[in-house]
């Protein structure tokens, strides 16, 4: 990108003058820029380069702030997606726990499993002996931490099972009247 100036204005402007010589040179000048002027078309030549520096610096920095800008895109729509992904998850576990809330407790037990829990909780699994009424010593030698009452309904379904398996129905039946 470069101006072509006129000899006689780029004379005028290294000899210091101004006004009307500019208008009106004092000789013509003919032939090339370099034979008229010794050492303008080195001028003009270092113009030149300075003006192509600035145009790769501007070039460069116009495509950094393009990539830039697709960067944030790139990442805006990895994390748009994440958010839907996280919201569809979140919605099946919300319609998995509405479905678990809305089949009863005792939903697949036996009538004596449900006898039991009515009989030693009141339905109640966070009671501290769990649904079933196991006590922590034989909550503990079943082999599970904590308490029955601190475990999942499932893991105390599972407990129950073990302990019908292994005594019948003889660890409740002659308190429970089940």
């Amino acid at each position: 990108m470069s101006t072509i100036v006129p000899a006689a204005v780029v004379g005028a402007a290294l000899a210091g003058t101004a006004g009307p010589a500019l208008a009106a040179p004092a000789a013509p000048v003919s032939g090339s820029l370099a034979t008229a002027l010794p050492g303008a078309s080195a001028a003009l030549a270092r113009t030149q380069a300075a003006e192509d520096n600035i145009t790769a610096l501007v070039t460069h920095w116009a495509r950094a702030r393009v990539e830039a800008a697709q960067q944030a895109a790139r990442a805006a729509a990895r994390a748009a997606a994440a958010k839907r992904l996280a919201e569809k998850r979140a919605a099946a576990r919300r319609a998995r726990a509405a479905a678990a809330a809305s089949q009863p407790l005792t939903a697949g037990m036996s009538a004596f499993e449900q006898c039991v829990a009515w009989r030693e909780s009141g339905d109640t699994p966070t009671d501290p002996d769990g649904l079933f009424g196991i006590l922590p010593s034989t909550w503990a030698s079943l082999g599970y931490s904590g308490t029955a009452g601190q475990a999942s309904v499932a893991q105390q379904k599972v407990a129950f099972s073990r302990l019908y398996a292994e005594d019948g129905t003889q660890p409740w039946a002659p308190s429970d009247g089940c």
